[in-house]
Parts: C-alpha cells; structure tokens; sequence
C-alpha cells in the first residue's frame, strides 16, 4: 500500500525506515514491507525520509530533483554506498548540468580530477534507501 504522505496512518504506524516518493508508479517502501525491496533505487520524485526510531524528514527541492536527475545506474551505485564517487560528468547529470565548480549542500568534492560525493540530506536519503535495499 503506498504512502502518500507523513501524515498518512500508514506512515505513522511503521517502525522501520521509510520513504516516501511521488510518482504513482513507485512503490513507498517500509523495513517491514519485503515486497518492495526489488523496486530499488525508486523512482520519482522523494518526498520525506524516516530513519528506524527516528522522526519523518523532509527533502528539500535541491535533494530531491538531484535524485531524479541522476539516473538509474547513479541512483544504484549510490543506494549500494552512499560514498560512492561519482566523476564531473556524473556530478553534471545528477545536478542538471551544473557546473563542476558550485558545491551546494548536498555535495562535497576533492582530488584532480575533482571526484564528487553526496552529501548532507542527499547522503542521509541514500543511506536510508541503502538501509531498505538491504532489508
């Protein structure tokens, strides 16, 4: 049964982590719905977050349209490790074209040539996707 928002009783009654994504076609996954664990990275557009034990997390615009822009093979490598380094062409797909050289909250870089990681709330999101994917 998806989950359409924070405020859903669903939402409110499980106990795992758990995301919530936009599209229809998406699946709202939770730590005790093992059905979904095959539809991983979600597609969409992510809404909130919730670590296990913790309090609904809500993505920021930036976030969320940087997971849409990434693509399926990004979104994998980083739901698999949330440290994952991505390349400036990767960096420039997932940020819609940006350039190579704006860092914003969701991202950090280092070494020539530059290597990009998530950062901030795109880290935790990925992280909890992470958490799911594995079960």
């Amino acid at each position: 049964m998806p989950i359409a928002s924070v405020d859903d009783d669903l939402a409110r009654s499980q106990h795992g982590p758990a995301v919530i994504i936009t599209a229809t076609e998406a699946a709202s996954p939770t730590a005790t719905d093992d059905s979904t664990a095959a539809d991983f990275p979600p597609l969409g557009r992510p809404v909130a977050f919730r670590e296990a034990g913790g309090d609904w997390t809500e993505i920021g615009f930036e976030a969320a349209d940087h997971w849409v822009q990434m693509g399926s093979d990004l979104r994998s490598r980083l739901v698999e490790d949330h440290l994952a380094t991505l390349n400036v062409a990767e960096f420039k797909q997932a940020t819609n074209g940006g350039s190579a050289s704006i860092i914003t909250n969701n991202w950090v870089y280092s070494g020539s040539p530059r290597v990009y990681r998530v950062a901030g709330e795109l880290r935790d999101f990925v992280t909890v996707l992470g958490q799911l994917s594995r079960g």
